[in-house]
């Protein structure tokens, strides 16, 4: 009778977001309709022995009748089966609350609380606890013992009552008591351990999400040793080609000529890479030794970045100070927070209209760096798909990636921190960036 509350006893997803408070329950349609299907059929089954086997007299068209009623259930769950795969929380506890009202029908029909099938009022209870909140657990608590106290005094009597024999009230009420007691006290030891289960997944999941994060950003800092060491050559030999191409070219076609000019720009760009790769490897050797002298939060950001800085010349504008009461931290040079401010200034430069401004702060727990600029702002398919890779409205447009807010976000999570997007309500793109201070020495 109560084989249908067992198939929704399934698995429930955990949330690393949120925690145990989960607001729908994956569960696999097919089974929980076969499941059903079987527990109708064990009900009818019982219910034919009885009468037809044991030659008892009861209600059995209404008893059949209930089971009847348990088919259609089955299939209209079977009809949403089809255009559905989750099953809500709701709707969830609407079928364990039928599960509770049918096995109280049927307890009604033979013999009430004096029927030892009564304990599996106990079954749609643990399957609450189990799967959903404590809430729900309550409500069907709430209900079975609505449903016990009823069937303590109207029910209609087992076949046996008519030679006389007859349980006291005084057992009927003690069966009732148990009941209610063990459905509050196996409900709430169920729901506890549950609980602690799904917080102990989410946890795990969310501690895995942080191993995969850092994981990242130690093969972002191979590939860029690699990188480093594998391009030096080839950069040489260019290097080496173009100088000796611009002088040739000079004496040829003149330095006006649109070729001498694009000689001229290759060796800049080639030079401008060299100056790259020198401060990737000293910036790594630099990490490794570990020695570098701790400088005011605001002196060590402008160090780090004074030639990028110093490229955008008039453009940019610096402003640094406290959010609170709390003192300047010290910190020494961050390599992860170089290359990611570096990133987000080349797309502030890209994007900004005249101004791109570099705000500094700090708090008794942590520091903020954001940069602004008075461009269009971000589009809303890059806001949807913040932090992800391949992101970007230029994809695709002169060798753009989508890749620098991704790389920028793995850098700064490196370090325990976090970054935000958003537009300005005047306009403009804003980059928020928030660091532990205990991540600065």
């Amino acid at each position: 009778m109560a084989g249908s509350v067992f198939s929704f006893f399934l698995p429930r997803p955990a949330d690393p977001l949120r925690g145990s408070s989960l607001s729908h329950s994956v569960i696999n349609p097919n089974a929980v309709i076969a499941i059903r299907w079987l527990a109708l059929a064990g009900q009818s089954a019982a219910l034919i022995f009885v009468a037809a086997g044991l030659g008892f007299d009861g209600a059995f068209a209404s008893a059949f009748g209930l089971v009847f009623i348990g088919a259609l259930m089955n299939i209209w769950q079977g009809v949403r089966a089809r255009y559905r795969t989750l099953t809500s929380r709701a709707e969830l506890v609407l079928a364990l609350s039928f599960d509770v009202l049918q096995l109280a029908g049927l307890l009604y029909l033979t013999g009430g609380l004096a029927n030892p099938f009564a304990m599996l009022f106990l079954a749609p209870i643990v399957v609450s606890a189990a799967l959903l909140d404590f809430r729900s657990t309550v409500f069907l608590v709430l209900l079975v013992g609505l449903c016990a106290v009823v069937l303590t005094h109207l029910y209609l009597p087992l076949p046996f009552s008519e030679a006389g024999f007859a349980l006291p009230a005084l057992y009927l009420s003690g069966i009732l008591s148990a009941l209610v007691v063990s459905c509050v006290f196996i409900g709430f030891y169920v729901w506890f351990l549950a609980d602690r289960a799904r917080q102990t997944t989410a946890e795990l999941a969310a501690m895995q999400l942080l191993l995969e994060r850092d994981r990242q950003a130690t093969t972002l800092g191979t590939l860029a040793a690699a990188a480093a060491h594998k391009l030096g050559s080839p950069l040489n030999t260019i290097a080496v080609i173009s100088h000796d191409m611009a002088p040739a070219l000079k004496g040829k076609i003149g330095t006006g000529d649109q070729i001498y000019q694009d000689v001229v720009l290759l060796q800049q760009e080639v030079e401008r890479c060299r100056v790259i790769l020198s401060e990737l490897d000293r910036d790594a050797q630099a990490d490794r030794l570990g020695s570098q002298v701790a400088l005011p939060f605001s002196q060590m950001i402008t160090g780090l970045l004074d030639s990028k800085m110093a490229s955008l010349g008039a453009r940019i504008e610096l402003s640094s100070g406290p959010r609170d009461a709390s003192k300047e931290p010290l910190s020494k040079p961050l390599p992860d927070l170089k290359y990611a401010l570096e990133t987000l200034l080349d797309n502030a430069s890209d994007y900004a209209r005249s101004t791109i401004r570099l705000d500094i702060g700090w708090t008794q727990t942590h520091v903020e760096v954001a940069v602004c600029d008075d461009g269009l702002g971000f589009s809303q398919k890059v806001l949807a798909r913040h932090g992800q890779p391949w992101n970007s409205s230029r994809e695709g447009q002169s060798g753009h990636k989508g890749l620098g807010l991704f790389l920028a976000m793995t850098l700064i999570e490196a370090l325990d921190g976090k970054m935000q997007t958003k537009n300005h309500s005047e306009g403009g793109a804003v980059v928020s960036l928030t660091i532990p201070r205990d991540r600065l020495l």
